[in-house]
């Protein structure tokens, strides 16, 4: 996966709007103009994937125009511009469409072979481009005359997408360990969910691409929460699923809820233990803070899974590291 990077911040700042307009404006196809008098700041990250181009953007104040020039280039992509939160807001133009203002959380929809802009407003703005290769996403669509006309609602697929291309713009090896196929797989499941899916393509969808993100987001919750008291009931409730779902979820994975979470406790413990921070914490209040309530339990679990009680693994870490190592 094809990972590029911009910063105007690079540059020395009577050199920056000319940087922006040469190098930026040649990466993502646009024209950029910025206020009179104002040093224009843009940082980019961009992500390629087979038929797919993920762009994060940060800016200040400036006009960025996709016109004439830009659009001879035979880009025909079915692109989604999301705001993904934080300060300041942007205003979308798409030639024969209404202007939409987009605020936190909402999206809109944009063909590339059609002329339009982008004008942000703030010192620092986020933005999120997702472009698809119509011949990949289009068939995965219902009634595509109807996408550019208003503002896509922040639906659970469509949180699910920015979460996924936030991640993948993150730095350049993020998300390495997926293959880019199955990557590629959810993206297109979560873009066509949140634009209005054909009935086949839903029910495929249903069972891809929304399913492997509610996953995703599952874990991630557990990971937040795996010090507390957190229950099956609680993470269905918070994900809007029934705790059945959330099982069927963990066991297509060949694993289980309460498997997770022990994991991520023990593995949260070990850290503890192995640490020279630590080493002035006694075994019982490493286990309590790391979610096991039973310290009979956490002896037993931790020999099971490290092959070794929680003291010999403090004993060899010591060891291996004196405390008064510098």
């Amino acid at each position: 996966m094809a990972f590029f990077s911009f910063s105007t911040d690079d540059f020395a700042p009577s050199e920056r709007l000319e940087a922006a307009q040469d190098i930026y404006s040649a990466m993502a196809q646009v024209k950029l103009d910025a206020p009179r008098k104002q040093i224009p700041h843009v940082e980019t990250r961009i992500r390629l994937l087979p038929g797919i181009s993920i762009a994060r953007v940060t800016a200040s104040s400036l006009h960025a125009a996709r016109e004439n020039p830009q659009v001879a280039d035979g880009n025909d992509d079915i692109t989604l511009l999301i705001h993904p939160g934080g300060p300041g807001g942007w205003l979308s133009h798409l030639q024969a469409h209404d202007s939409l203002a987009c605020t936190p959380g909402r999206a809109r929809v944009v063909y590339n072979h059609q002329s339009g802009s982008v004008d942000f407003y703030g010192e620092r703005v986020n933005f999120l481009s997702i472009a698809f290769a119509r011949a990949q996403l289009a068939p995965l669509l219902g009634d595509m005359d109807r996408l550019p006309k208003h503002l896509l609602l922040p639906g659970e697929s469509l949180q699910h997408l920015s979460r996924l291309c936030l991640a993948l713009t993150e730095c350049p090896d993020a998300l390495d360990s997926q293959p880019t196929s199955q990557l590629t797989r959810q993206l297109l499941d979560l873009a066509c969910l949140a634009l209005g899916a054909t009935p086949e393509a839903y029910e495929y969808a249903q069972r891809g691409g929304l399913r492997e993100a509610r996953l995703k987001a599952i874990k991630a919750d557990i990971n937040v929460h795996a010090r507390t008291p957190i229950t099956l009931n609680d993470l269905a409730r918070r994900h809007a699923v029934s705790p059945s779902y959330i099982r069927a979820l963990f066991n297509n994975a060949d694993t289980s809820f309460t498997d997770y979470l022990v994991e991520q406790r023990l593995q949260r413990a070990f850290s503890a233990l192995t640490s020279p921070h630590s080493a002035q914490r006694s075994v019982s209040d490493i286990a309590l803070h790391s979610g096991f309530n039973h310290l009979s339990w956490f002896y037993r679990a931790f020999k099971q899974r490290f092959g070794v009680t929680p003291g010999e693994v403090r004993n060899i870490a010591h060891i291996s590291c004196p405390p008064n190592t510098p």
